[in-house]
């Protein structure tokens, strides 16, 4: 919902608040933060933006988490 907001506040010339709205949610939208921060003249705060590491998700298991057979 965030990036449809931010894209309606950007469309009005409010692009500070667009930014706002994203900077709520970076994980999730830092590429559209990352833009909008490019238009603002914050090149470095797009590019920081950029550069943070999401956590990795857990790999999905097999099923299997120990070799004893049930009781």
């Amino acid at each position: 919902m965030a990036p449809h907001i931010a894209e309606l506040l950007a469309g009005d010339g409010r692009t500070e608040e667009a930014v706002a709205v994203l900077e709520q949610h970076a994980s999730a939208n830092s590429h559209d933060l990352a833009g909008y921060l490019i238009d603002l003249g914050r090149v470095e705060d797009a590019l920081a933006v950029l550069q943070r590491r999401t956590p990795r998700q857990p790999e999905l298991s097999d099923g299997t988490w120990h070799d004893d057979p049930p009781i």
